[in-house]
């Protein structure tokens, strides 16, 4: 096993990104070489120095080497690829869902092929594991007589970008919530077709939303919100929707199991963990840890609040960007598409290859991101998480 590390030299993109910085450290931990790569302002970056340091990475370790570079740019991507990488963990994606389609394209969708366009060409590659997301599913639409659609989405689902058509650019039976989905979904797409017709050794994860020390964006977001006490009540039928969950650790630690494994070349797994809770116990357990209280908004359903938020959601951003008025990053308009969307994913697939879930409930995962949250100051009335947009902003000029 030591002399297999030893042989791997595995390249992570997005190395200053949510999963990049656990992932790299998950490397690390087990002795193994890797090359960091993001974009040269990331490892600089005031916010993301912070997080470094509070979850223990150090980017200077010796097994550890830092070359920037830029998806959108194919050259600066080429001296990635100078020393005989055997492993590619791809996680990097402008995950924003306030961030304008053509962005979203350019670093989604162009970014990918420019990495893939040279991976085919390396002759010592061995795995490319690719993120995706299990948004790629869309959202199930409502059954008649008002029933939600609550149908466990399986790797075999009948439309995946797996075993749809190239050219269909929704899932069949469900729809894509937002422009981060919608281009997530065609990078898959891409992806599979250079597994088919170039031979790229692909194996796509696709977490569920993801949650843990270092991410105050998706989950992270929220559970600021309610201690902002920005989130007082929910609608009485939140019971009735399922939210999905998994935690960081259990990202990385299925992408490392996974990676040598011969049999995952050309498989796609679902990572998330056992809980299938609804939304209403999900948040009140969040307000429970937090101390805040959660009321219930008796006559209002989520389908009718929906479009409001999405309103409110499009008017702040709007003062955001003229006025510098800065938000909460969970309220802006791709997170309120959510809204009223009812997910159940099978991880069935994930632990019949062997994994074993570090955190299978939520509740206990939950738990120990509230107590990171509190150690590094997060929950204080003076942490002003900048808005994702504003951090976001210059890849315009790109």
């Amino acid at each position: 096993m030591e002399g297999m590390k030893n042989e791997r030299l595995n390249l992570v993109t997005g190395a200053c990104g949510f999963t990049g910085t656990h992932l790299v450290q998950r490397l690390l931990k087990e002795g193994q070489k890797v090359i960091a790569t993001d974009l040269a302002k990331a490892f600089e970056h005031p916010k993301n120095k912070m997080i470094f340091k509070n979850l223990g990475l150090d980017f200077s370790h010796p097994n550890c080497q830092v070359i920037p570079s830029d998806l959108t740019n194919k050259e600066s991507l080429k001296k990635l690829f100078q020393q005989p990488v055997t492993h590619i963990f791809h996680t990097a994606s402008l995950y924003d869902y306030s961030a304008p389609m053509e962005i979203l394209r350019k670093v989604n969708i162009d970014g990918f092929i420019n990495l893939a366009d040279l991976a085919i060409e390396h002759k010592s590659l061995k795995r490319f594991i690719h993120w995706s997301t299990c948004g790629v599913f869309g959202k199930p639409y409502t059954a008649k007589q008002g029933k939600l659609c609550n149908i466990p989405f399986t790797e075999d689902f009948n439309s995946s970008p797996k075993n749809t058509p190239f050219e269909q650019d929704q899932p069949t039976g469900t729809h894509l919530v937002n422009d981060y989905s919608i281009t997530k979904w065609k990078q898959e797409q891409i992806a599979w077709k250079y597994h088919r017709e170039k031979g790229l050794p692909l194996t796509v994860v696709r977490p569920a939303p993801l949650y843990g020390p270092g991410s105050d964006y998706g989950h992270g977001g929220i559970l600021i919100t309610i201690n902002r006490g920005f989130l007082p009540a929910i609608p009485r039928d939140a019971k009735n929707y399922i939210t999905t969950s998994l935690h960081i650790e259990d990202m990385v630690g299925f992408a490392v199991f996974i990676s040598d494994k011969d049999f995952a070349i050309g498989e796609d797994y679902n990572i998330v963990d056992d809980s299938i809770i609804a939304y209403d116990d999900f948040i009140r357990y969040l307000a429970l840890l937090l101390g805040r209280r959660m009321g219930t908004i008796p006559l209002i359903r989520q389908t009718m609040l929906r479009p409001v938020m999405i309103f409110l959601a499009k008017l702040w951003l709007i003062l955001e960007q003229k006025f510098g008025v800065r938000r909460i990053r969970v309220f802006e308009v791709g997170s309120a598409t959510y809204m009223s969307s009812s997910y159940w994913i099978s991880n069935k697939k994930t632990k019949e290859a062997g994994y074993k879930y570090r955190y299978p409930d939520v509740r206990e995962g939950m738990r120990d991101t509230i107590d990171w949250f509190r150690r590094v100051g997060w929950l204080d009335k003076s942490y002003n998480p900048k808005a994702i947009w504003q951090e976001n902003m210059d890849l315009k000029k790109m």
